[in-house]
């Protein structure tokens, strides 16, 4: 796993579990949580820095309590997603299945942005060594998975399902079945 630790990234997961599990809303997927002042600029640096400013927007409009935040039992319900960019297609499937929680390019709501990680080694499984992870709260886990699963080249996945490092040492946390 990159250059971030396990704790930082469990950090942004709590970061994130905390400000996106009030606002999902299964009525509006496609802007519940997309919070426009917290939107990546169109010409970031990197896709990390596009994370990155997701990150820190949330932080600092988050106020103190989400620097307080931890990570609740099961993820609080929720779950976690991988996105391997460089598999995509963007052929539409997944943001029409999901009514817009999926963009075009099968990229889930940039709220749900936790870290962007790119890692050592290739994995077993032949995924992608660089991905997207985010969350999904339980609201959304159903439709979530619609998308996952219209979706032709697999490159939006629960991270349950995958070898990749992040998967491995939330594992061995206990962090995901």
């Amino acid at each position: 796993m990159e250059t971030r630790t396990l704790e930082q990234f469990k950090n942004r997961l709590a970061q994130t579990i905390f400000w996106c599990a009030p606002r999902a809303d299964m009525a509006s997927p496609a802007t519940s949580l997309r919070t426009p002042g917290m939107r990546p600029r169109l010409l970031e640096v990197s896709r990390s820095s596009a994370v990155n400013t997701v990150v820190h927007a949330r932080e600092r409009n988050g106020g103190l309590d989400i620097r307080k935040a931890t990570i609740p039992t099961a993820l609080g319900d929720g779950r976690l997603l991988v996105y391997f960019p460089n598999d995509d297609l963007v052929c539409g499937a997944a943001e029409q299945e999901t009514a817009g929680f999926f963009d075009v390019n099968n990229i889930p709501p940039w709220d749900t942005l936790v870290d962007y990680l790119q890692d050592d080694q290739p994995n077993v499984d032949s995924f992608d060594t660089e991905y997207l992870v985010a969350w999904v709260p339980p609201a959304l886990v159903s439709l979530a998975d619609a998308g996952i699963n219209v979706n032709p080249e697999q490159c939006i996945m629960w991270l349950a399902d995958t070898s990749v490092e992040l998967a491995n040492a939330l594992r061995a946390e206990n962090l995901l079945t």
